[in-house]
């Protein structure tokens, strides 16, 4: 299904807008109509959704305005000294010149630069009139460009007072509260979530997806502490690959679940770890669904799948199956019949992705986000923690309103103004 939501209005966009207006104000108070144009440019060129890649853009910025500089008043002069400005011969320099004006760019590392390098250039030397003084005029271009420079950067780092609670440990789950239904993050989730991250946000998650899901869901997210994965089963270390912490289903009794699945003809994915890898065993495949799952999911690096046969002494964390709702009813069942769902944790609900299946896992019986959740604040010598969730009863902040809302509440609870109350 596509995604036809609108995006929001980003913070970036409205401080963009402020950077053209105060250079527009500037250049009215100056009374320099051709400043309007050039610092605007700038200014809109610099403005970046993160405070260091502002300053990293305004570094190659000025470094692109001196280029610019350098190439425009050198190629302007050879054109007043040839008499050839505004002929054929002198456009045919122009285009020439604008090759090594940008490579030099390339060249320098300051790839970024080549854009505002070749602006500067071409505001020299094509809009130059004869009764200038070259200088004078080269100065004037440069000079306007820095001014858009500049106000870029006092605009973007501009922001009203406020505190940063560094001291609490904020969770957020993954589906349903910071991806949209197609599994992803939008631009301005990502972006926000980083500046926050950047800012000292003591932040994690807590699903019930695997590490490699969480991986693949959040590639462009600067996540730096453990998260909690497979619904509390697990902590996992995402920058150094390790576990932390796992549930481990007793040997026999994740085999005593096995063979009740086996007993109801429906096939059992095991799920283990390794060595810090996730190990997948898998047996003889009943239907399409679960071949399909194996087929979208095996190529992961951050998956092992495993013929069954090969299965000996890896340690289990949890049980999945799928198949059609009334046959997974028939499941639980079983399970409860076996005397089996006393004894471990079980979490039964509808595919998503598949109508009229369901899935069933089987979790280790202490397995839970809550005590997962304890055992990292501890890890991490924290007493404070916010929980946002979807579910009443759940968690600590309910949101409601998709993906982008999530985030902006994030920010409101971690960065409060300063005359708001603790």
């Amino acid at each position: 299904m596509t995604d036809h939501t609108v995006p929001p209005i980003g913070m970036r966009m409205v401080k963009t807008a402020a950077a053209v207006l105060i250079c527009l104000l500037v250049s009215m108070a100056v009374d320099r109509e051709d400043m309007r144009i050039y610092s605007s440019i700038a200014a809109l060129l610099c403005v970046q959704p993160y405070a260091e890649d502002t300053k990293r853009m305004a570094i190659q910025r000025i470094v692109g305005t001196a280029i610019g500089s350098v190439f425009g008043i050198a190629t302007l002069l050879l054109e007043m000294d040839l008499d050839i400005q505004g002929t054929l011969v002198g456009y045919i320099v122009i285009a020439a010149v604008t090759v090594p004006n940008l490579w030099i760019a390339v060249v320098l590392k300051s790839s970024n630069a080549a854009a505002l390098s070749g602006i500067v250039f071409l505001s020299i030397t094509v809009t130059h009139v004869t009764d200038a003084s070259p200088w004078i005029f080269a100065w004037y271009r440069a000079s306007e460009t820095l001014v858009g420079i500049a106000v870029g950067i006092a605009v973007n780092a501009f922001q009203l007072p406020r505190r940063k609670r560094r001291d609490v440990l904020f969770v957020s789950g993954l589906d349903g509260l910071l991806l949209t239904e197609q599994g992803t993050l939008t631009p301005y989730s990502r972006v926000s979530l980083n500046r926050m991250l950047d800012d000292g946000m003591q932040f994690t998650l807590s699903t019930m997806r695997t590490p490699a899901s969480v991986r693949e869901a959040t590639r462009d997210l600067r996540l730096r502490l453990p998260v909690i994965v497979m619904d509390g089963a697990a902590l996992y270390d995402m920058e150094k690959k390790r576990y932390l912490h796992a549930c481990v289903l007793p040997r026999e009794l994740a085999l005593r679940c096995e063979a009740v699945f086996r007993a109801q003809g429906i096939h059992c994915f095991l799920n283990g770890v390794l060595d810090d890898n996730l190990m997948i065993y898998y047996g003889e495949f009943h239907h399409e669904t679960e071949r399909a799952i194996f087929e979208k999911l095996r190529t992961s690096p951050y998956r092992n799948y495993v013929s069954r046969s090969y299965y000996k002494d890896c340690p289990i964390v949890y049980l999945m199956g799928i198949d059609l709702t009334e046959r997974m009813q028939a499941l639980y069942d079983a399970l409860g019949e076996a005397g089996l769902l006393e004894q471990v944790k079980v979490r039964f609900y509808p595919a998503a992705e598949y109508p009229g299946y369901s899935y069933l896992k089987i979790y280790e019986r202490s397995a839970s986000r809550e005590a997962m959740l304890e055992r990292l604040k501890q890890d991490l010598g924290m007493e404070r923690s916010v929980v946002l969730t979807t579910q009443e009863g759940c968690g600590d902040v309910v949101i409601r309103g998709g993906a982008n809302q999530a985030v902006k509440r994030l920010g409101r609870l971690f960065e409060p103004y300063l005359w708001e109350q603790k």
